[in-house]
């Protein structure tokens, strides 16, 4: 294939250097090739800084997906960072939002019906020992039911995240498939 490209690119190349030897003959022939050289690095010129001037504002103004992006692992990066403080604070206690409020409930009224046996002559250590287990059993089950909670939110906010994350990866996907075709 070698072959058959050459003697034609020899015979352009052989045209090419006759045209300009006639062209360099004369002055007006000379004036022509230089008016002609000065005018193609002209347009080389326009064309090249029209390539940078548009190289430098895509560097400087990414397009909006990149923006939506950005955005996006901000809103994660900021949920995880509120999740990781809730599960590392000291819990707060709202009984009306407790799942475990009836078992709190039930705790408190063993412990109120061991003060009222510990008056009657029947067995006062038995019931002294029902109202610490009792203790016991409110003090553990506030424990849980603030474990709970915190629990339930971390799992919320994660599952969130997640969900939010996979939005970015499909758009991400998305954009590879358009770049690959074309």
């Amino acid at each position: 294939m070698q072959a058959l490209t050459s003697p034609v690119t020899d015979d352009i190349e052989t045209e090419y250097r006759a045209i300009e030897a006639t062209l360099l003959e004369t002055a007006r022939g000379r004036w022509f090739l230089a008016e002609h050289g000065r005018r193609a690095r002209r347009l080389d010129s326009a064309l090249l800084e029209d390539a940078i001037r548009r190289l430098q504002g895509s560097l400087r103004e990414p397009p909006a997906l990149l923006g939506q992006l950005k955005a996006e692992i901000e809103v994660v990066r900021s949920q995880m960072a509120e999740t990781r403080a809730a599960l590392l604070a000291r819990p707060t206690m709202d009984e009306s939002v407790l799942p475990t409020h009836a078992m709190l409930k039930a705790a408190e009224d063993i412990h109120d019906i061991a003060w009222s046996l510990q008056a009657n002559p029947f067995d006062p250590q038995g019931c002294e020992q029902i109202a610490r287990n009792a203790g016991k059993l409110y003090a553990m089950s506030q424990s849980q039911a603030a474990q709970s909670n915190r629990v339930v939110a971390a799992a919320s906010a994660l599952e969130t995240s997640a969900n939010k994350l996979e939005g970015v990866l499909e758009s991400i996907l998305h954009e590879l498939q358009v770049d690959e075709a074309e």
